[in-house]
């Protein structure tokens, strides 16, 4: 994953804005932010400290740091030898706690300001880096790096644009796959294979074909159900691309669909179009979030709305923030949105799409190309 200077800078001054000397992110997806080393494994324990100002450290195995060295990052690596407890608890030991120690005591901030991510850290490990640094101060930082990653820079847009390629790939297969009597995790099995051969990266790729009332739930699974001759099917692909994602779903009817789910296809139809209207820099998420609603106000599939509606991508496939009323937030030109609003209806199915979009100075772009009239 390219890492920019620009991001480095923007970093830097987020850190001094909030006073804050040094920042330690033990969570994957922060650790790639911070450094650019996008690492493939929960498995192993691996941390970033950067020192305000300076080039950041990633710490890591032995037998990360081969496989980091054929990385484009601008990070300095300090590896350790995890035990076995650590690996098996996915858990940092002295060692990392002690490596962190000498970066923020070599960089003369050890009576400073620290950052950590509270909702990342366990107590025991928390208590061990008051225990090595006695002197420091600590601030939870975990929400200034959501902040600083709302906003995508020209690398992280790059690799949710070639997610998005491979997530189309998946949804033409579909259009020919998915017809009755092939059972869901057949075909969704079929899906996968067909991004791959496309060059997807094997890690990220999800393709979820589901029918009747399984596609209501979050992160359903394909079931070996077949599929009918009058059911509506949701296909729901999200891939990754060096850890950036991007998710497209359409609603497919392998018979002639009913008024009343014509109908709901349209509003969902609608929804997505007021959104690629309204998302545009300067705008609140309340706007954009109660214009998409005005927009199927008094229908059925109002009541029947799947929350939330869209939200923030990027290294996360669902990051904050979220499209709710509620939500005051500004956009800002950078952020991308996955727009996916979906309803169910007990007598109708459910009804699903979703692309991901790019909020532009004056409007928004729509980073997937597929149309959406596929009933």
């Amino acid at each position: 994953m390219r890492f920019t200077p620009q991001r480095l800078e923007r970093i830097n001054r987020s850190l001094q804005k909030e006073n804050i000397s040094a920042l330690v992110a033990t969570r994957r997806q922060d650790v790639q932010y911070l450094s650019g080393y996008h690492n493939p494994t929960d498995l192993l324990p691996i941390g970033c400290v950067l020192v305000r100002g300076e080039q950041p450290f990633v710490i890591m195995s032995e037998l990360q740091s081969e496989h980091a060295k054929q990385e484009a990052m601008m990070a300095r690596i300090r590896t350790i030898n995890p035990g076995h407890d650590e690996i098996a608890t996915y858990s940092r030991g002295a060692e990392f706690w002690s490596t962190v120690q000498d970066i923020i005591h070599d960089a003369g901030v050890q009576n400073d300001i620290i950052g950590v991510q509270q909702d990342r850290l366990p107590v025991s490990e928390f208590e061990h880096l008051k225990h090595v640094l006695p002197y420091a101060g600590f601030k939870d930082a975990a929400s200034l790096l959501w902040r600083l990653r709302q906003v995508k820079d020209d690398a992280e847009i790059e690799s949710i644009r070639n997610a998005a390629l491979v997530a189309e790939i998946g949804i033409r297969t579909a259009f020919e796959l998915v017809v009755p009597g092939v059972a869901e995790d057949t075909a969704s099995v079929e899906i996968e294979a067909a991004m791959r051969a496309a060059g997807g990266q094997v890690q990220g790729i999800r393709a979820a074909v589901l029918s009747g009332g399984n596609a209501r739930f979050l992160h359903a699974q394909p079931m070996p159900r077949r599929i009918g001759t009058d059911d509506l099917v949701v296909v729901d692909i999200t891939v990754s691309d060096s850890g950036y994602f991007a998710e497209v779903a359409r609603t497919l009817h392998t018979g002639k669909p009913s008024k009343e789910q014509s109908r709901a296809h349209e509003a969902m139809l609608r929804m997505c179009s007021i959104a690629e209207e309204k998302l545009a820099s300067g705008s609140s998420i309340a706007d954009v979030t109660n214009s998409m609603i005005k927009s199927i106000k008094k229908q059925p599939c109002q009541t029947g709305l799947i929350w939330p509606i869209g939200n923030s991508i990027g290294l996360d496939l669902q990051e904050p923030p979220s499209l709710f009323p509620e939500n005051k937030l500004v956009l800002r030109e950078g952020m991308v949105f996955s727009i996916h609003p979906a309803c169910y209806i007990e007598d109708l199915g459910c009804i699903k799409m979703a692309d991901v979009l790019l909020v532009t100075r004056d409007a928004s772009e729509t980073i997937t190309s597929l149309t959406r009239e596929t009933m």
